[in-house]
């Protein structure tokens, strides 16, 4: 029977799933070629940090935080690639310990440079932090606008036919993209590919263009850059080899199968009423549900949804229970600083709140209950809380009363994953002293040592 992981951030993300994909990839199989960790929504903005017990640390972006447990990676159809990125965290995992192999689903879609400027030209513009940089929105966009294909289909053209396809829309889409931003304009330009031409004349088509665009100016002269255009190019082409294409079926070879989600159920892209401030993405169990029932028959599929003992959110937009100016040291006096989420031009500073144990857990259980009702794969739910170090007066009795199973996590490592026994209530104390506690309150089970 095969083994599945499904691991979902329930709240607004930084909530701890690098942890807990490097957790349950220290417990799955041994064997290095049947353990496979699956990105599956949004794209390299994910940051899931892992730390090993010898020092060993890195923010996973673009592989999956199994990667140290000997996991390889996969992209599923709905994780936005992005070829630059994929070298750049290629070459450091190179450095510091292996990269893992690495496979995408042939419809996988691709982020260019120029999707990232535009992105951050509008960021500029709106004066808001709610996003990474890494034009997320923007490639979504393009694509539903239909100025996009496959990487699969991009990266068997000939050298010359993709920098071709990538001057053409550069050029065409995100010139007139730049115009819409500064316009103002929410509706599309008007042209599609196919209806789209270059400038006709023997003027230049770009003079006096990033002069009449003030959030254009610093970055024009890199933007229609021939030698970016041709590094991307390059990056592509090491991206084509490195990562061939595989079917989703090709997940069936794998004895477990660790599927890690990015963000939090409070930024899925389907809350309307908060569209500015979330991600373009699902980041619930639907999508990975959908796939799960395509691939899988007869799996063992745990559903571990992923929380802070507090809140945080990193950027703006509404949250729940926002601690507020100096109120954070007096209600959360043992929280440090976060080594990975640091203050940034983008998002801004890391936000803190408390955690509302009853909507916690309603709305894991509305995601949830989207894989009620299959009769091929059996699922399950289970709760993972970390940072008990930090504060541990979370309700762990209710919370154990609402999950076949609760993970409790005091410690920056997998070592550190404890599993709750039902059989005993664990007191709240000063979050300094969790450390210092007895083991008593749990059943220590399967921790790599």
């Amino acid at each position: 029977m095969q083994e599945i992981k499904i691991i979902i951030g329930a709240s607004y993300g930084d909530e701890g799933k690098g942890l807990a994909a490097d957790y349950f990839g220290s417990r799955g199989s041994s064997d290095l070629v049947n353990l496979v960790n699956v990105l599956t929504n949004g794209g390299p903005q994910r940051g899931h940090t892992v730390e090993m017990p010898d020092g060993l640390r890195h923010v996973f972006k673009h592989f999956g935080a199994a990667s140290f447990r000997g996991a390889a990676s996969y992209f599923d159809r709905q994780f936005l690639v992005n070829p630059m990125e994929f070298i750049r965290e290629y070459e450091e995992l190179s450095s510091i310990h292996k990269a893992p192999m690495v496979f995408m689903h042939p419809d996988c879609r691709f982020t260019t440079p120029w999707d990232m400027m535009v992105n951050q030209m509008l960021r500029e513009k709106k004066g808001i932090h709610n996003s990474c940089g890494y034009g997320i929105w923007e490639t979504v966009l393009r694509y539903q606008r239909g100025w996009g294909i496959s990487f699969d289909t991009f990266a068997k053209m000939t050298r010359d036919d993709r920098l071709a396809y990538l001057r053409r829309i550069r050029d065409l889409y995100f010139y007139e993209r730049i115009r819409e931003i500064e316009n103002n304009r929410v509706e599309p330009a008007g042209k599609t590919p196919e209806t789209a031409s270059f400038c006709t004349g023997t003027h230049n088509p770009f003079e006096n263009f990033a002069a009449g665009l003030p959030y254009f100016r610093d970055m024009a002269d890199c933007f229609f850059s021939e030698e970016l255009l041709y590094h991307f190019e390059e990056d592509c082409e090491c991206m084509r080899r490195l990562c061939p294409a595989r079917p989703e079926s090709f997940l069936k070879h794998f004895r477990t199968v660790i599927f890690e989600n990015a963000q939090g159920l409070l930024l899925d892209g389907n809350l309307k009423k908060e569209e500015e401030f979330t991600t373009p993405s699902t980041t619930g169990i639907g999508k990975v549900f959908q796939t799960v029932e395509r691939v899988f028959r007869g799996a063992d599929a745990e559903v571990c949804y992923i929380t802070r003992s507090y809140l945080t959110r990193h950027g703006d937009g509404p949250m729940e229970n926002e601690i507020k100016g100096n109120q954070l040291r007096d209600q959360l006096p043992g929280v440090g600083a976060d080594v990975t989420n640091v203050e940034n031009s983008f998002q801004g500073r890391l936000r803190y709140g408390m955690m509302d144990a009853d909507l916690l857990v309603k709305r894991i259980q509305e995601d949830y209950a989207r894989a009620c009702g299959s009769t091929q794969n059996h699922y399950r739910s289970s709760l993972m809380v970390t940072h008990m170090n930090e504060y541990a007066g979370v309700d762990t009795g209710l919370l154990a009363d609402r999950f076949g199973t609760l993970y409790l996590s005091g410690g920056r490592t997998g070592r550190d994953v404890m599993t709750y026994s039902t059989g005993h209530r664990y007191c709240a104390v000063h979050p300094l002293s969790f450390s210092r506690i007895s083991p008593r309150p749990y059943e220590v089970t399967g921790i790599a040592r």
